[in-house]
């Protein structure tokens, strides 16, 4: 072969594709257009919850990861009445539809925050039905992706899609809100959040590829009322499936894993890393790096080994992170005593930038792990379960991560008030690592699992 026709076959590919190890994902016009659906609606989120966090627990003192944990209580909450609702309209109606809906829904809640008051209570209340169009939007945006893509590049789109997650998280958590709220407050900002959901929802209305199905109306009418009955059979053919089936069970605890710890940030800053919960946000985000890693790696990974067992070692990776961000104080002390040749006085790290240093290498970490198991394990119910259910699937999901978060969420607000975040936060860990053992062991238990156990 001619060095022509090297450079022919083999393109230089542009950096960001080097990041993200895709070379034509994005030039597929439907799933482009997912993607920057997904971009500019995620960063209002992002953006618009940090600020009402900030917002709820500002002034509070020790009070602030009770304020927070009621705040993403009142987030999560609506899955309880929803989630079974959500994952059946999902499968039902077209997708496309589905997203531009809960987007223009956002926009319309952004202009109630731009002229009512920003009180405790109108918080709370805008929070819970936030959370309303997230438990629609979530599950139709997962489930989208096998209609857009074909089923070997799964993967590929799910990373390319974590990394424009990662994008909405640097704009949402570290540019808009302390812009706004170190200047001109956060009105402004909502309005800017309801120029970005007004715009998700053109790009997603103009996604073709998931709206060709025809809807019945009476069918999609009796489904919702059989709404149990349709969730179950959903859920019977996952149970099936034994890695598919345990990929969604460890996302679940993982998931649930990050709330808490979410739910600990505010008290964390100030309690363990002395500093204003709005500026929090600069201590993690070079977990960003993790991230990137993370959806870097996954790909190189799953060639070569089985996506259950990356499922499994992100997880055991996840909580190792969580157990030393609870020890942070102890390896900062560590740090901290480390003077090479005696060169500084009295060494390199003072207490407060030490316990940084310390936060963002394992928060970096953490990042990487959480990224691999949510890309594999999403993946891997892509490649294995019918498209008909993944809607109620990827539904069931997110209503068990709320369901199972909100008492640790609620318990572990007044412990840390009583006991500080590190103890609460390890002993969460490890109750969430037993209970993943202990349905692990359930599930490899039952006959009709074993099958695929030993039969992949």
């Amino acid at each position: 072969m001619m060095a022509g026709e090297v450079a022919e076959t083999s393109p230089r590919r542009p950096r960001w594709q080097m990041l993200i190890g895709s070379t034509a994902i994005l030039q597929q016009e439907d799933f482009r257009g997912l993607w920057l659906g997904r971009l500019l609606s995620h960063a209002g989120m992002n953006a618009v919850l940090y600020t009402l966090l900030v917002l709820v627990v500002r002034g509070t003192g020790t009070a602030a990861s009770v304020k927070s944990a009621l705040f993403i209580t009142a987030y999560i909450l609506p899955t309880a009445a929803l989630g079974t609702v959500s994952g059946v309209l999902v499968d039902r109606l077209p997708k496309h539809l589905v997203l531009c809906v809960m987007n223009i829904g956002r926009l319309g809640l952004m202009l109630i925050l731009l002229v009512s008051d920003t009180g405790l209570w109108t918080i709370y209340g805008v929070a819970l039905l936030l959370a309303i169009t997230t438990q629609f939007a979530s599950p139709a945006e997962a489930a989208a992706v096998p209609q857009l893509v074909r089923p070997e590049q799964f993967t590929t789109a799910n990373s390319v899609n974590n990394l424009g997650g990662l994008v909405a998280q640097v704009v949402g958590f570290a540019v808009l809100p302390p812009l706004f709220l170190n200047t001109v407050g956060p009105r402004p900002l909502f309005f800017v959040a309801a120029v970005l959901f007004g715009a998700a929802a053109a790009v997603f209305l103009g996604i073709r590829s998931l709206g060709g199905r025809e809807v019945d109306l009476d069918q999609t009418i009796d489904a919702v009322r059989e709404v149990r009955k349709q969730f179950a059979q959903a859920w019977e053919v996952l149970s099936r499936d034994f890695r598919a089936y345990m990929s969604v069970i460890i996302v679940v605890l993982a998931s649930t894993t990050a709330l808490v710890a979410t739910a600990l940030m505010p008290r964390f800053a100030e309690e363990v890393l002395d500093i204003p919960v709005r500026n929090a946000v600069f201590v993690f985000l070079p977990a960003g790096i993790g991230v990137l890693a993370g959806l870097r790696l996954v790909q190189w990974l799953e060639r070569r080994v089985e996506k259950s067992w990356l499922v499994g070692a992100g997880f055991c990776l996840l909580a190792a992170s969580f157990i030393c961000l609870a020890l942070t104080t102890t390896f900062a002390a560590m740090l901290e005593g480390i003077n090479p040749f005696a060169v500084f006085d009295p060494g390199p790290f003072g207490e407060t930038s030490a316990r940084i240093v310390v936060t963002v290498m394992i928060s970096t970490v953490a990042a990487f792990s959480f990224s691999v198991v949510g890309v594999a394990s999403r993946s891997l119910v892509n490649e294995r379960m019918p498209l008909d259910i993944q809607g109620r699937i990827f539904a069931a999901q997110v209503v068990l991560t709320n369901l199972a978060s909100i008492p640790p969420i609620l318990l572990a607000g007044l412990l840390s008030a009583l006991f500080g975040v590190g103890p609460v936060l390890f002993l969460f860990v490890i109750v969430i690592v037993g209970v993943a053992g202990w349905t692990l062991a359930r599930a490899a238990a039952r006959p009709a699992l074993r099958l695929d156990v030993d039969g992949y």
